[in-house]
């Protein structure tokens, strides 16, 4: 079955720019983008590119605090880089607008589904899921995705929103601002905060007040690869869903899981991203009625982030491409990178398994299913 996807791109996307030797590089964003067109993706029936609306700073004001707001703004009038956490995140020279630039890509990719003009959006330029209320955090200004949760409850009067964050690291800012709220269910699965930033995301972490049982956390090992992702997945994320019933699901799809990144420890293949994007296009039209607002997120390797993503566009709008990257593309990427380009969409080659020790990480994973099941199925009235 194939779906109308809205695929929310700006070329100011490339301004967001944290300094030349950061790992987080908007090129990424591009090549990703000019894989997707080469391939014929963007032209298919039913796609389509919108233009990205300003966010406004009332729309900032669902989520950040005035005096937040008002220090990045300051901050983004001056002519160099100025810390806006440890170090990891940083104001550069029109910040403020720039950030406002991918918040609002994620508002339109909301608007799109919600007034019927896509079945389902895409903003690979958003995905800001670690900033706080008051503060910057691990590579994010302002956050869009919490930003886009409230916008639904506003704007739209919605009841149930599920937020579901793939990428590796814990989506610590969006469960916080909706840390006692049943009208948003966090679902994040992660590598363990035990070893990764940001050290949060455990199972106990459920909520508070109203909020409990609405807040879940599957945070798994080291080297885990796609099996026992996938079925650590399926355990989980279908019967929360049934559960819940969301009228929308709100999708953080940072693809720092591939066994490429240099920030994560788990060894996915691009296989997991296609049957990611497969099943969470599925659950989103047997329970939300295929409303599915999709947004980028972490990933930090030019060789995988930008086929991951293309595979997992290709797989929410129902579309199968080439395997085989377009030699147009290739030599953009090298351009752009100075990196040998990748010539297949899938993987060639597989991560090392050779010094891993796949039963204590199966056990782990195992573990971790069987904490989130005891402690948050029972307060979601699931009985599996």
């Amino acid at each position: 079955m194939t779906d109308s996807v809205a695929v929310f791109y700006d070329e100011r996307f490339m301004e967001y720019d944290l300094g030349a030797h950061h790992p987080l590089h908007q090129e990424r964003i591009l090549l990703h983008y000019e894989l997707s067109k080469q391939l014929g993706l963007l032209a298919k029936p039913g796609m389509s590119e919108p233009p990205v609306k300003l966010a406004t700073e009332d729309q900032l004001k669902l989520v950040h605090t005035t005096e937040y707001i008002e220090r990045v703004r300051m901050l983004s009038t001056r002519d160099d880089y100025s810390a806006l956490d440890g170090g990891d995140t940083v104001a550069f020279p029109n910040a403020y607008d720039i950030t406002r630039v991918k918040v609002g890509a994620t508002l339109s990719a909301v608007d799109a589904v919600m007034k019927g003009e896509a079945d389902h959006s895409w903003n690979p330029g958003g995905g800001l899921h670690h900033a706080h209320a008051d503060r910057a955090s691990g590579f994010c200004i302002f956050n869009d995705l919490a930003i886009a949760c409230k916008y639904l409850q506003h704007k739209y009067k919605l009841k149930r929103i599920l937020y579901l964050d793939i990428d590796v690291h814990h989506g610590d800012g969006v469960q916080e601002i909706f840390y006692d709220d049943p009208g948003v269910l966090t679902l994040s699965i992660h590598e363990t905060g035990r070893i990764l930033f940001p050290g949060s995301g455990f199972t106990q972490e459920t909520g508070v007040g109203e909020g409990v049982g609405y807040s879940v956390n599957l945070p798994l090992p080291p080297y885990t690869q796609d099996h026992q992702y996938l079925e650590a997945f399926e355990a989980i994320v279908p019967p929360i869903i049934e559960a819940y019933k969301p009228e929308v699901i709100v999708m953080q799809t940072g693809v720092d899981t591939h066994f490429q990144d240099q920030l994560g420890h788990l060894i996915l293949t691009t296989r997991s991203f296609s049957a990611l994007g497969e099943r969470i296009h599925q659950l989103a039209h047997l329970h939300a009625d295929g409303k599915l607002v999709a947004i980028g997120g972490g990933g930090y390797s030019f060789l995988s982030v930008p086929r991951c993503w293309t595979i997992f566009l290709a797989k929410i709008a129902g579309y199968e491409v080439d395997n085989e990257i377009p030699e147009d593309w290739q030599k953009f990427f090298t351009e752009v990178t100075g990196l040998k380009a990748p010539t297949h969409l899938h993987d060639t080659e597989t991560p090392s398994l050779s010094q891993v020790d796949h039963n204590q990480v199966g056990r782990l994973v195992t573990e971790s299913v069987t904490r989130v099941k005891e402690t948050v199925f029972p307060l979601l009235s699931i009985n599996k």
